[in-house]
């Protein structure tokens, strides 16, 4: 971890910036330390890679995944490679477009989250020779194993120890992020999509792939076979759970319909239309004094008389409406002014 990173790094707990302690360099790096912000929260730097973790005692479900993942790293090599031969597909192909689908530049700032040992991550630092890979994973086994495969391009990555729902920077901080191959297994996928919604600048682009079958595909019998080998291939695609900042939304199937993967733009809050459009039929009105408009209701005989007297005047309800009601009330507020 370079010293400047303290400037860059938020605590994930409370978002307030870091005061680096305790720190040991090695030449131009820190090889352990602690971050510790305004608020008393603390975390350590070990090996230069600083742990974000946090809550510091984990949900049940992202525990258990950790310590799968740590018993797994080692021989990973060896299952990596089995969904893209059970579905006929390149992995590097996969991986490839699941990038391309970020718009990156050279210079890209981006995040990858879960980043497992770094197959994914070699596919974006080669595409952003003058950017930043913020590379994070849960796992620390996986951790040492991307930092080995990662060796080559480490000049433009920053590693951390992190859970990908509670990230560790401020707003806006990049133009791209990217996750495949685990958001099933988070506790808080909600939180986690919020999380990147909100590092990721207005305009950027977040891709997330998983395990979900396909809706047509679900009482198949390759559904069957495929979620009685790995349970996770019967997971359903979170799309309740997007953010309302996202924009241009896409869900997408892969590897057969077995995976999918959402990508979408950011934005900044929910969508705002033109809600002042003049919609020209007999009930006139926009779509916002359509909403806020109403009043109180009537009875069944004045509105009968309302659509008479609407009908004879050619307006629109909303224009003929508005007029009584304009009218009638000048007329009582004149009396009150008396």
């Amino acid at each position: 971890m370079r010293r400047s990173d303290s400037e860059i790094y938020r605590c994930p707990a409370c978002l307030s910036d870091f005061v680096l302690m305790d720190e040991i360099r090695v030449e131009k790096e820190i090889s352990t330390g602690i971050l510790k912000c305004k608020n008393g929260h603390q975390f350590d730097i070990s090996k230069g890679i600083p742990d974000f973790t946090w809550p510091k005692e984990l949900l049940n479900i992202d525990q258990a995944t950790k310590s799968l993942y740590d018993k797994l790293a080692e021989d990973y090599d060896k299952f990596a490679p089995i969904p893209f031969k059970t579905f006929f597909e390149n992995e590097d192909g996969i991986r490839d477009g699941m990038t391309k689908k970020l718009n990156l530049k050279p210079t890209s700032k981006v995040l990858e989250i879960g980043g497992g040992d770094g197959r994914g991550a070699l596919h974006i630092v080669k595409q952003i020779t003058n950017g930043e890979l913020y590379f994070q994973e849960l796992s620390p086994s996986f951790m040492s194993k991307a930092y080995e495969r990662l060796d080559p391009y480490i000049d433009r990555i920053r590693f951390a120890i992190a859970n990908a729902s509670y990230l560790s920077f401020s707003e806006n901080y990049f133009d791209a992020a990217l996750h495949f191959g685990g958001i099933n297994t988070f506790s808080e996928i909600k939180r986690c999509l919020e999380e990147l919604s909100r590092v990721v600048k207005p305009g950027g682009k977040i891709v997330i792939g998983d395990e979900g079958i396909g809706p047509w595909l679900r009482n198949t019998e390759m559904a069957r076979i495929m979620i009685n080998s790995n349970p996770l291939i019967g997971h359903v695609v979170p799309i309740e759970l997007i953010p309302v900042e996202a924009r241009e939304v896409k869900v997408e199937w892969i590897m057969m319909g077995a995976f999918y993967i959402i990508e979408f733009t950011v934005g900044e809050g929910e969508p705002k239309p033109n809600y002042h459009v003049p919609i020209p039929s007999e009930r006139g009105g926009d779509h916002w004094s359509r909403y806020f408009g109403n009043l109180e209701g009537i009875t069944d005989d004045g509105k009968r008389l309302a659509i008479e007297a609407r009908i004879k005047s050619g307006k629109s309800m909303h224009e003929w409406l508005d007029s009584v009601v304009k009218d009638a009330a000048k007329r009582e507020l004149g009396k009150n002014d008396r």
